[in-house]
């Protein structure tokens, strides 16, 4: 493995198939949507006090380190006791000492049936989330595919915001994710929280399976921020996208497969250039057939580093520093490797990030923008609360060969100017 001097060692590209078969991105995303979520309640005498911030170590070894940022909301030591204050929305609720992220227990939530498996928390003198995201880690084995939901009543349902985030197929190891909101009800009083639900939902008769742990709140900016990507180093990146966002004087991210390049329908090389000098990134998008955790360890290592060696031999290191997962799945292994040679990596989770600093630069979250409804409901969120949106296109065009018309591209980028959200590239999350 190589190091560099200025920054962390990376992984890198030279295409290891042929253009046919390119590594796709839309596989297994979904669009944003602000649909809320619903639960049977069970009543509960729930209070809290926010503790002082702490350093932890998560057990489960991989990406994670110590994550000591912000202040613990729940570190669920206290949980199955009677000083937990926790209730129970639905199936099997119970603390686990042998499947932790950090200190001595987690909180385990199953229920073979399938519906709905949660936990919630009442906070009577309000907890406040004005300046605060909340970030959690989990742990879901069932359902594959699935979401995290979390509603936070402020103060009754009728006025409550609600945060859905997606687990990608075969990450069903220990992961740090942000609560970005992804749906809103009534006029939330964020400054007072009384009612916080996490849960996992699902259709009757499939299994739940999920682990949560050190609930925190972490501290966030006063403007949100808005970072535009666009995958598969198509030929519309430079002569629709790179055009429209220069009028605006905004930068972006291209997710470069080597192999692509100077192939019909691709970017050149002297058009990457072109917008590397316009303050763009081109960022690491390995060349594949299948998802990476299909492969073995040695081989991911392997598509991975000659991604980044491509970027790095042709003049692109700022971008390099950037993964784009092919497919938008990653495996625990797949997100050692990549920590160990990339700063930020990038997968479908629909919903939006802490905006200061994301609490997994490897996992950041991204919303799909070829519905530019579901895409204006999330930015107008992230505006109104501060956090960051990462939208991601592919192909734009007219056809049934294109994933977006100019219009729909044209009528996101609007929205956004009408909004107090600040556009940045994806370097300006590691450099800002």
């Amino acid at each position: 493995m190589k190091e560099l001097s200025t920054r962390r060692a990376f992984l890198a590209a030279a295409g290891v198939v042929g253009v046919t078969g390119l590594a796709g991105c839309s596989g297994e995303a979904e669009p944003a949507t602000n649909a809320t979520t619903t639960a049977t309640e069970t009543t509960s005498t729930s209070t809290t006090t926010t503790t002082d911030e702490s350093t932890q170590t998560p057990d489960s070894g991989g990406v994670e380190s110590s994550f000591d940022r912000g202040t613990v909301v729940d570190d669920f030591e206290s949980f199955g006791t009677d000083d937990s204050r926790w209730g129970t929305i639905g199936g099997t609720v119970e603390a686990d000492t042998d499947d932790v992220y950090a200190g001595t227990q987690s909180v385990h939530m199953t229920n073979e049936n399938g519906d709905v498996a949660g936990i919630f928390k009442s906070f009577p003198d309000g907890l406040d989330l004005s300046k605060h995201d909340l970030s959690l880690a989990v742990k879901l084995e069932k359902p594959v595919r699935g979401r995290i939901a979390a509603e936070f009543l402020a103060p009754a349902r009728s006025d409550m915001l609600t945060s859905k985030r997606f687990i990608p197929k075969e990450l069903n190891d220990w992961v740090r994710i942000d609560l970005g909101y992804t749906g809103r009800s009534g006029d939330p009083v964020i400054e007072s929280v009384q009612e916080l639900r996490l849960m996992v939902l699902t259709e009757e008769g499939t299994p739940i399976d999920v682990h949560v742990d050190d609930l925190r709140k972490i501290p966030k900016p006063d403007t949100g921020k808005v970072v535009l990507q666009f995958d598969d180093s198509r030929i519309s990146h430079y002569e629709v996208a790179f055009q429209e966002l220069q009028e605006r004087g905004w930068t972006g991210g291209s997710a470069i497969i080597p192999n692509s390049i100077n192939s019909e329908g691709y970017l050149t090389t002297g058009q990457m250039r072109e917008m590397r000098d316009a303050g763009w990134d081109m960022m690491s998008h390995p060349q594949t057939s299948q998802p990476l955790p299909q492969y073995s360890e040695n081989r991911q290592r392997q598509l991975i580093q000659e991604a980044y060696d491509y970027l790095d031999l042709k003049g692109f290191p700022e971008g390099a520093r950037h993964f784009v997962a092919p497919y938008n799945r990653v495996s625990k292994t797949t997100l050692d490797i990549v920590s160990e040679f990339h700063d930020a990596g990038y997968m479908f989770g629909a919903c939006p990030n802490n905006a200061q600093r994301p609490s997994n630069m490897h996992t950041i979250s991204r919303v799909m923008g070829k519905d530019p409804r579901g895409t204006r409901r999330v930015l107008n969120l992230a505006d109104a609360y501060n956090q960051l949106v990462v939208v991601t296109w592919h192909t734009i065009g007219r056809g049934q060969d294109y994933e977006t018309s100019p219009e729909d591209f044209r009528n996101v980028l609007d929205h956004i100017e009408q909004t107090g959200l600040e556009v940045v590239a994806p370097s300006d999350l590691l450099d800002g």
